[in-house]
């Protein structure tokens, strides 16, 4: 075997309920649920496996304040970094807040969304910016700037990265009813074409043990909004067996 190569078991790192997330090539890929249910933690281990497994792809991380990503998105992808093994090959700064795959060159930048116009300019000098991370994206309330941001992820990849994808990927706790992705992306149905939506919970975390779920659940009963931010949110129940 090739010392450079990297043998990784992804069940036993990622465990139950995302299978169908990991797999997606899909332009958006939506995906809601409560505190505990792993939807950060996979979301960021996807990425650092798919960044070293694409050498042409790029990931920009946004929340609507820029320095939030800060304990959210980059401690996120640090840990799943560390939990692949792969800690040594990237390099991580805060001055400014970036990840790159130091064998390549790729890079996973972090911005704001209350600057929307100066997303659509980015760059990277490796390959391609394809990929975006909203993370709680509750906080982006002008689904027109999302629109605006979207159009920028465009372009033909070119015969290198001929097998790579672009994708939106958004994750938060719906916990406002009235968010414009409930409409856009739930309340359609069928379902279309470009989008997978996914709804989890803590009851797909193998990770918590029994105390852990019993005192979520208990929420429902002894303080339901509470439990709207660590449960299922406000809307949805969820879909499929886990």
């Amino acid at each position: 075997m090739p010392q450079n190569k990297i043998v990784i078991n992804l069940p036993s790192l990622i465990g139950k309920g995302y299978a169908s997330f990991w797999n997606t090539k899909k332009f958006y890929r939506i995906v809601k649920g409560g505190r505990g249910s792993k939807k950060s933690t996979t979301t960021a281990m996807w990425y650092i496996y798919n960044l070293m497994k694409y050498p042409k792809s790029n990931l920009v991380c946004i929340r609507q304040t820029a320095n939030t990503n800060r304990d959210s998105t980059f401690a996120e992808l640090k840990k799943a970094a560390t939990r692949f093994g792969v800690y040594d090959k990237w390099k991580f700064t805060t001055n400014p807040m970036e990840c790159t795959y130091l064998p390549t060159g790729q890079k996973i930048l972090f911005r704001g969304f209350d600057e929307v116009l100066k997303l659509t300019s980015m760059n990277v000098e490796v390959g391609y910016l394809c990929w975006a991370w909203f993370e709680e994206a509750y906080e982006i309330e002008d689904e027109d700037a999302f629109d605006t941001f979207v159009e920028a992820i465009r372009g033909k990849m070119e015969e290198d990265a001929k097998d790579l994808f672009k994708q939106i990927t958004v994750t938060y706790n719906p916990w406002v009813n009235s968010h414009w992705t409930k409409t856009r992306f739930w309340d359609v149905e069928p379902c279309p074409d470009n989008v997978f939506r996914l709804t989890t919970t803590h009851k797909c975390n193998e990770w918590l043990d029994e105390e852990d779920h019993q005192r979520i659940e208990d929420l429902a009963i002894t303080n339901p909004d509470r439990y709207k931010v660590v449960g299922l949110g406000e809307y949805g129940i969820p879909g499929g067996a886990y």
